[in-house]
């Protein structure tokens, strides 16, 4: 039986309820928006020369184009507040160095991600001071109208384009990448930890051949938001998944959260705490052309600093209990 809210819920938790709507719907409004505008002529002679724009433009592989009045309105704090989301820094880190920080894990959106590095809702801008950072997701993404522009306002940029990785680090920025990507998405459910990093060698290349320190981050709860299906391997539903990905980039999880007026059903996510911990830095050596053996090495020293600060905090900040390197 599903559950729904009470009428009389107050209003702070009603804007909360609205900030993670706009960010959950963005993304289909936006696509929605777009179609419409297609096929209503009256629109063309601006939406038009908007698309070209759009397919033209290239702010999102030369450093995007951050709106600091955006990241720090009082639109993503009600976001913040939803959950709440806290981020904790083990260490203060130096803003003399470049770094890349591997968030962990994906879960169905990486909520926790965008909430702590592309907006400033937790003053990242002031707990990391002098420290430039930008967060990559997928190209597609930045050609959907009007949806690329608030991406490009929270900082984020093309991670498959490594000449926009390069432009970053190039420059003494840092850049934040959600390791586990769209596949590790599938494997997101609550109390259990499925991380993809073996396979994923690409960011380690990358930092050694910037010099960027690696900085492992881990998210308690945000695996904690959805209850997803269990799709068998073999079956038809998981051959449309990965169908979907490799036509698309995108993930297909069959998920479930709750509603904007009930608690049991919808795509919204729960109200679970997330607890965002940066670990301790893993210095890199840079090299233009570093070996098999020297990427294997730094891989394995980031996995057991992942490890290690997982195991570290699960006791506080739990609920999962173990982590496990799927691949």
């Amino acid at each position: 039986m599903v559950k729904f809210a009470p009428v009389n819920i107050p209003l702070e938790r009603r804007l909360q309820t609205a900030a993670v709507c706009f960010m959950v719907f963005a993304m289909p409004v936006c696509l929605f928006l777009s179609v419409v505008f297609v096929f209503t002529p009256a629109t063309w002679i601006m939406f038009i020369p908007y698309l070209f724009y759009v397919f033209l433009n290239d702010a999102q592989d030369k450093g995007g184009r951050p709106s600091q009045w955006f990241r720090k309105s009082a639109l993503w704090r009600k976001f913040r507040d939803y959950f709440p989301c806290e981020l904790v820094l083990t260490q203060k880190l130096d803003p003399k160095n470049k770094y890349i920080f591997g968030y962990h894990p994906h879960g169905i959106l990486g909520l926790g991600c965008i909430c702590n590095f592309a907006t400033d809702a937790n003053n990242i801008s002031e707990q990391l001071k002098g420290i430039d950072l930008r967060v990559g997701t997928l190209s597609i993404n930045f050609k959907i109208p009007f949806f690329r522009e608030m991406l490009l306002a929270l900082n984020f940029i093309n991670i498959m384009n490594v000449k926009s990785c390069d432009y970053i680090l190039s420059r003494g920025k840092s850049l934040v990448i959600v390791v586990g990507g769209a596949s590790e998405s599938l494997d997101a459910k609550p109390h259990e930890i499925n991380l993809i990093i073996k396979k994923r060698k690409g960011f380690i290349k990358l930092a050694i051949r910037n010099g960027a320190h690696l900085v492992p981050v881990f998210s308690f709860g945000e695996n904690e938001l959805y209850t997803q299906m269990q799709v068998d391997e073999k079956s038809f539903l998981k051959k449309i998944q990965v169908k979907f990905q490799s036509l698309t980039g995108f993930a297909l999880p069959f998920f479930n959260g709750r509603g904007i007026f009930n608690y049991d059903f919808g795509l919204l996510p729960k109200r679970q705490k997330i607890i965002t911990i940066v670990g301790k830095p893993i210095q890199v050596q840079q090299n233009d052309n570093p070996t098999e053996k020297e990427i294997q090495r730094v891989q394995e020293l980031y996995i057991n600093a992942l490890t290690e600060l997982f195991n570290n905090n699960k006791e506080k900040y739990g609920p999962e209990d173990n982590i496990f390197i799927k691949s």
